[in-house]
């Protein structure tokens, strides 16, 4: 019974497929839409792989864009800054580092102004040649801080946006010894001062 069913199993394509192959018209036709199928299916595996390495091989684009929503500019900066080297940041405007002066320089009063904006900051103003921090500060969202320095001629001011994380540098730029200064920080281009993104470790 067993050889019967067996039998009868062993012969069962033949019987189903041999109308079809006693054709050679059939059977070309069968042939050639198996090669058509195989054939398709390569150029899909083909196109698929050029569309991967296309994408693996784009060039990176790590400027930091200015115009990004708070929420994917924190995402390029790593923002936001929730401590100062672990320790809390300052109730209000103030000094972080303030380098010793000697006897007898020349100072410069500079007001720093952050009321346009609604993050806090950290600036460090200090000189394009031979660079030379001359302050560090702390300035809250909506307030200002003037700071003395040695009189240099030409600035250079380094801001890091605590809400964001993202850093920038601005152009040299010159200020006369005479007058009391007011920089408002403005890091979207409307202010005296131009910007432009740093690193972190630039910064």
């Amino acid at each position: 019974m067993l050889l019967r069913i067996a039998s009868w199993l062993f012969q069962l394509p033949g019987r189903l497929f041999g109308r079809i192959f006693n054709s050679r018209l059939t059977l070309f036709i069968f042939f050639m839409l198996i090669a058509v199928g195989i054939f398709g299916t390569k150029r899909y595996l083909h196109a698929q792989h050029q569309q991967e390495e296309l994408t693996s091989t784009a060039p990176a684009h790590y400027d930091i864009n200015r115009g990004l929503p708070l929420r994917e500019a924190r995402e390029q900066c790593g923002g936001p800054l929730h401590d100062n080297d672990g320790q809390p940041w300052p109730a209000a405007a103030g000094y972080l580092h303030q380098p010793e002066r000697p006897a007898g320089s020349r100072l410069q009063r500079i007001t720093l102004e952050n009321q346009r904006n609604d993050f806090a900051v950290v600036v460090k103003l200090e000189t394009p040649e031979h660079p030379q921090q001359l302050a560090e500060v702390f300035i809250p969202a909506a307030a200002s801080f003037a700071v003395n320095v040695s009189a240099a001629g030409k600035y250079v001011l380094k801001i890091r946006d605590i809400k964001s994380g993202c850093s920038f540098r601005s152009q040299p730029f010159p200020l006369a010894v005479e007058h009391n200064w007011r920089l408002p920080l403005s890091l979207h281009g409307h202010g005296e001062v131009e910007y432009q993104a740093i690193s972190t470790s630039e910064f």
